[in-house]
């Protein structure tokens, strides 16, 4: 397995040896990227996707293009409806439609109530008060707005600058009148390549050779600082490849296939549905893998330093400890447990660009420590991937209860026995990860344990799961209060991975910090329970049948 991704990011690496438009380097965000994922970030955090539609009946076109374009005709973009809003209270606060999504950077500028929600956030920042959504959601508005001005005024570093001792780069209007005239060649002559409709060879050469005078050029200020077009490429197409959204579609496609061969188990084709389903598990397992690869690769440090990374992680555990139990077990139930649970949390991953940041970016100073993050975040986070495949069991089972199988029958004694081994692997890892985190705490903040939220909220979890396992174990707990149990339990596991991020917002673990979702994760934790009070429901009546 190692061959083969060794042998795919070197095919990665060597499908490019000259600079294109996409692949340009650019300094942003604390690194140095390819113009192509600077262009995703920036569309994204403006419109909320990657590409951008002028309109239902037209096609969508990629960031590069439109990015490229706010540098050359930024005057034409002032009056088009790009900038997304969607929180209600703000729209309502600058007098816009509450049924409009999208709006200009005229019609912001041009609110009276524009300046005076900046100023009340700024107020509010420099007294170091907690943000409220609405906060947050000017807080957004101010960086679309912040970053569409500095795209327009040339503020995008895209040269290395001459001064050695220098670690910032120059912006386009830094730079010499000479470069300056080549970078505009660049886009002019790029320009050419998507507003015609057939484009000529000698357009797309034109436009290549433009790319290349430019870096000739700026190369020379710095020749060390200038990255290699290599990596630039490898990232790029990492950004095209979009290895988790295959992954997914993967996944999604061994649930059906499972679930079909599970319902017509007395079918003679049933089996060949199994297989067939390990096979896109396998590939999609594959692509999983692949996708954290170039990701380390590119960013030179273990791939949890995140919400988005850790949640891909997640659904990569998951499937880890799917393949260990399926193969002690040897039971298709947890397959289809495991793909269920990979297929949500990657869904979740892939789908929510403003929630879960995707972006490659720098480590914060105090995670600075591959050694720390491979031991303590990848640890405990894989202890959320044992819980997970749990829930996931847990809930096929209740499913099956549902429908009438006892659940005291030897079948639920199957399940619950899985379940069992999953939460004892979660434990083990959630333990060991609970005191390599106070060992890190120690570490970086001098004290190992000082009721920070996160670890209030670790040890919480880790309190609970022990309860529910040595429950079962004393014998207290039985079939199926150790289905609910583990389904109830992993909230603790949403509060302690989502909440304490989300919702709390305070104590040192800043770094996770982020906003959004806490309507959809309460509506996940609300089904959930539904569905236990549901199944007991159902037990219960059948159990006054007799």
């Amino acid at each position: 397995m190692l061959k083969f991704f060794i042998f795919m990011i070197y095919c990665g690496l060597a499908q490019a040896s000259d600079f294109t438009m996409e692949t340009l380097p650019v300094q942003n965000g604390g690194r140095l990227k390819p113009f192509d994922t600077y262009a995703r970030e920036t569309l994204t955090l403006m419109y909320g996707r990657s590409r951008y539609r002028p309109a239902e009946d037209k096609p969508a076109h990629d960031a590069t293009k439109i990015v490229s374009t706010w540098m050359m005709i930024p005057e034409a973009w002032m009056a088009k409806e790009f900038v997304r809003v969607d929180h209600l209270g703000l729209k309502k606060a600058l007098n816009f439609p509450a049924d409009k999504k999208f709006f200009s950077p005229e019609d912001i500028l041009k609110s009276t109530r524009f300046g005076v929600i900046l100023s009340e956030l700024n107020t509010k920042r420099q007294l170091k008060e907690k943000l409220n959504p609405f906060d947050q959601a000017v807080q957004k508005l101010e960086s679309q707005m912040g970053f569409f001005h500095e795209v327009r005024m040339g503020a995008l570093r895209v040269a290395p600058s001459k001064d050695p001792q220098a670690s910032n780069w120059l912006s386009v209007a830094e730079m010499e009148e000479a470069q300056k005239a080549l970078f505009f060649n660049v886009l002019k002559d790029y320009s050419a390549t998507f507003t015609t409709e057939n484009v000529s060879p000698e357009a797309e050469m034109q436009a290549q050779k433009s790319v290349q005078a430019f870096v000739e050029s700026i190369r020379q200020n710095n020749p060390a600082l200038y990255p290699e077009v290599k990596k630039m490429s490898l990232e790029v197409h990492y950004n095209q490849f979009s290895p988790f959204l295959k992954s997914a579609m993967f996944y999604g496609l061994a649930v059906i296939l499972m679930f079909l061969s599970l319902v017509f188990s007395k079918n003679n084709w049933s089996s060949k549905l199994g297989m067939v389903a390990w096979v896109s598990t396998g590939i999609a397992f594959l692509l999983h893998t692949y996708g954290f690869a170039l990701r380390v690769y590119l960013t030179e440090r273990p791939p949890v330093s995140n919400m988005f990374e850790t949640v891909i992680w997640v659904a990569w555990g998951s499937i880890l400890f799917t393949s260990w139990l399926s193969l002690v077990k040897k039971k298709n139930y947890i397959l289809l447990s495991g793909t269920l649970v990979a297929t949500l949390a990657m869904i979740v991953a892939n789908s929510a660009p403003a929630i879960l940041d995707a972006t490659l970016q720098p480590l914060e100073p105090v995670l600075r420590s591959n050694l720390w993050l491979i031991i303590h975040v990848m640890t405990i986070t894989l202890s959320y991937a044992a819980f997970f495949l749990a829930l996931g069991i847990s809930n096929v089972a209740l499913f099956y209860v549902i429908r009438g199988v006892k659940v005291q029958s030897q079948e639920m004694n199957d399940y619950v026995d899985t379940c069992y081994k999953s939460l004892q692997a979660g434990v083990v890892l959630l333990a060991a990860g609970t005191i390599l985190g106070g060992v890190w705490a120690d570490y970086s903040w001098g004290r190992f344990w000082g009721w920070d939220p996160k670890e209030t909220w670790a040890l919480i979890a880790l309190l609970g799961y022990l309860a529910l396992l040595h429950g079962r174990l004393a014998g207290l707990v039985k079939n199926f209060g150790m289905l609910a149990g583990s389904i109830i339990a992993f909230n603790l596991v949403v509060m302690a991975w989502y909440g304490v991020n989300f919702v709390l917002g305070a104590g040192l673990h800043t770094y996770g910090f982020g906003a959004g979702g806490i309507e959809y994760v309460a509506a996940f934790v609300g089904l959930q329970f539904l569905y236990v009070v549901y199944a007991g429901l159902m037990i219960r009546k059948e159990e006054m049948r007799k």
